[in-house]
């Protein structure tokens, strides 16, 4: 006798969408921190054919080029400028990949026949901060973060 298995067929499909945090021009005489936010748009899609369920996700944020989450720097040629990307409004929870005291997000969306169009999806919002009075010589910082979506 032979048993068959399959086929499988995945009822969700997810994908992901960022907007950057831009900061704009650090003045490193103010005595304020630099502050801007970015967002992180989920979107799980239904494939037929099943019923309605729910899609589980995770969203990390990788250290960018400085490898290291708590000292997240930018750079400009051999420049640097810390900043870091933080999952709250009071930017005190480190977005990151769960590692070193750091954060991730998570969430659920009802997919499937009867919601909606079969669609959902949910917006995360990236608070960034470059803290204030940094010795920091003129020049265009940057760094680029890895985004990781799993469900």
């Amino acid at each position: 006798m032979l048993l068959e298995v399959g086929p499988a067929v995945a009822a969700v499909d997810c994908t992901v969408a960022v907007s950057g945090v831009a900061f704009g021009t650090y003045d490193p005489l103010l005595a304020t921190a630099d502050d801007s936010t970015g967002s992180v748009t989920v979107t799980c899609t239904y494939i037929p054919p099943g019923s309605a369920t729910n899609a589980s996700y995770t969203v990390t944020l990788s250290p960018g080029s400085s490898g290291a989450f708590s000292s997240r720097q930018m750079a400009a040629g051999a420049l640097r400028l810390g900043y870091n990307l933080f999952s709250d409004p009071g930017r005190s929870q480190v977005w990151g990949n769960a590692s070193g005291g750091t954060t991730i997000i998570s969430g659920t969306l009802k997919v499937g026949p009867g919601v909606g169009n079969g669609t959902r999806t949910q917006t995360h919002v990236v608070y960034g901060r470059v803290p204030a009075l940094q010795n920091a010589d003129p020049g265009n910082y940057s760094d680029s973060i890895q985004v990781t979506l799993t469900f």
